[in-house]
């Protein structure tokens, strides 16, 4: 073999013999490779792709067919490449490449930035690309999700509900009736189910679905408590929060998976739709959109927001919050807390009832 070339293993892309042999880099271009026991094959420049440098580990000379070239000896190729290529742009990128990665300042440097852009882009860009998708979403899609949730819930959560049916009609359809008043054209539909143990309940899906449990009828002193508690849930609705939500943590899983190459999170978070509504929590955000939408649904049905402060309050006393608490105990809860998922604070009540107070 020549001795003046670059020492190589070669893999003929057939079988998983290797064979050592020698790169000899030639004149205008031209790549000869000589291999134990094979004929000596020339290629032209264009036929052979140099890997870029990645500290000490072995680089390919990528060959046609799948055929390639391991290389350990960095030096004696990177001396060779100078020379065939004539210190192109090419090789001058491949140095700085490894010049960077053997900087532990720019590696730190370049760790700091991909926190920071994540950071970002979980904190704005992927909210912003979620309230965005979450309108543009076919029925179809929504649809699909609500059955499937309530799919869910009915077989792991759930009884049919033990209200008469005229007490269920007689709510349904004085909700129709604030919602017509106010001026509401969206459709929306109210279901009741009876759930010991998620307790006085109340939630609504990305169909326009609002599912009430008969322990929350209970718990209400007036129908208008119930009304204004339907109303927070369509204003959820009319913002597309649970769409929104689900939509963040898809994306913020897509964004690990980038970052970190666990697939993993990526398949678990598309599956994972039922779970999020079971156990999440709303931003604040969130909860003020659907508390402002609620006011001015009660307001312009002739209603008093003060009916939603209220209702607020019994679900806390109910589940065993105080108004001081950011967010309630889960603890020896149900699975699915309305507290929980809605976690009433002052602020929240604050704003409530100056809203009404500035009518």
């Amino acid at each position: 073999m020549n001795e003046g070339g670059v020492r190589a293993v070669y893999h003929d892309g057939l079988s998983s013999r290797a064979r050592e042999a020698t790169l000899v880099f030639l004149p205008l271009g031209r790549l000869r490779l000589e291999a134990e026991g094979l004929a000596p094959e020339e290629f032209e420049r264009g036929q052979a792709r140099v890997e870029s440098r990645l500290g000490n580990a072995p680089r390919f000379v990528r060959l046609p067919g799948d055929r390639r070239c391991e290389v350990r000896d960095h030096e004696a190729l990177d001396r060779a490449l100078r020379d065939w290529m004539g210190g192109g742009a090419t090789d001058r990128a491949a140095g700085w490449l490894h010049r960077v990665e053997q900087s532990w300042r720019l590696v730190a440097l370049a760790a700091a930035a991909m926190v920071l852009i994540s950071w970002l882009t979980i904190a704005h860009g992927v909210p912003w690309a979620a309230k965005r998708a979450a309108f543009m979403l076919p029925p179809s899609v929504t649809d699909r999700l609500a059955d499937e949730t309530m799919a869910t819930f009915d077989r792991l959560l759930f009884q049919p509900s033990r209200l008469p049916a005229e007490r269920r009609a007689e709510l349904e359809a004085a909700f129709a009736a604030m919602m017509a008043k106010a001026g509401e054209t969206a459709a929306y539909r109210v279901e009741f189910r009876a759930s010991p143990r998620t307790g006085a309940n109340a939630f609504a899906l990305p169909s326009g679905l609002i599912v009430m449990t008969d322990e929350l009828v209970a718990l209400a002193g007036h129908d208008d408590e119930i009304l204004a508690v339907l109303a927070h849930e369509a204003g959820h609705v009319r913002h597309r929060h649970i769409l929104r939500s689900v939509l963040q943590n898809a994306a913020v899983a897509v964004v690990v998976t980038l970052v970190t190459g666990d697939v993993s999170s990526t398949t678990a978070a598309a599956a994972g739709a039922p779970a999020f509504l079971l156990q999440s929590r709303f931003s604040r955000e969130f909860e003020r959109e659907a508390d402002d939408a609620a006011v001015a649904t009660l307001r312009a049905a002739g209603m008093e927001p003060e009916h939603l402060a209220r209702a607020l309050e019994r679900l806390e006393a109910a589940h065993g919050a105080s108004p001081g608490r950011e967010e309630a105990a889960r603890e020896g809860g149900g699975v699915m807390d309305y507290i929980g998922t809605h976690p009433p604070t002052r602020e929240r009540l604050r704003r409530i009832r100056e809203a009404g107070a500035a009518e």
